[in-house]
């Protein structure tokens, strides 16, 4: 099981409802992928919302990149032991720019909660350990988000 945290740190309400859905079905097609990570226990994703300011010095902090990004992903099961908060485990921590998807979700022509849910499973599936380095990696990673979104 896959629970989380809502941090919304901009003045925007977002209903935390519209992230879900996206988490049960993630976990419904990755179950067996998660247990494994997890070890069977809970698994806790803590979700923070943020400004452009703050996720561009993000991304010029942690990934040596200039200008703000849309998602960035901190995730704890590839490089720590196992840290239990009241028996759930840390999965990691997702960031979104609220800013950036506003414009992402105006260029593509869709609604900003869909952006955001997009954003969101993006970054939940870097927390298990996708990954976009490669066409081979960005297709798996693709496939997985879009049977999660659909």
């Amino acid at each position: 099981m896959l629970n989380f945290e809502f941090t919304n740190e901009t003045d925007k309400k977002i209903d935390p409802e519209i992230f879900s859905d996206s988490l049960s079905k993630c976990y419904e097609l990755l179950k067996d992928l998660i247990s494994e990570k997890t070890l069977g226990n809970v698994g806790l994703v803590d979700l923070v919302l943020v400004s452009d300011p703050v996720i561009e010095a993000m991304n010029l902090e942690y990934r040596n990149k200039k200008g703000p990004t849309d998602v960035i992903s901190f995730a704890y099961l590839e490089v720590t032991d196992f840290y239990k908060n009241a028996g759930e485990v840390i999965v990691g921590d997702i960031f979104i720019s609220v800013d950036t998807a506003k414009k992402q979700a105006k260029k593509a022509k869709h609604s900003f909660e869909k952006e955001m849910e997009i954003l969101f499973v993006h970054g939940l599936l870097h927390l298990l350990g996708f990954d976009h380095n490669n066409d081979k990696e960005e297709k798996e990673m693709e496939g997985w988000a879009k049977k999660i979104l659909t």
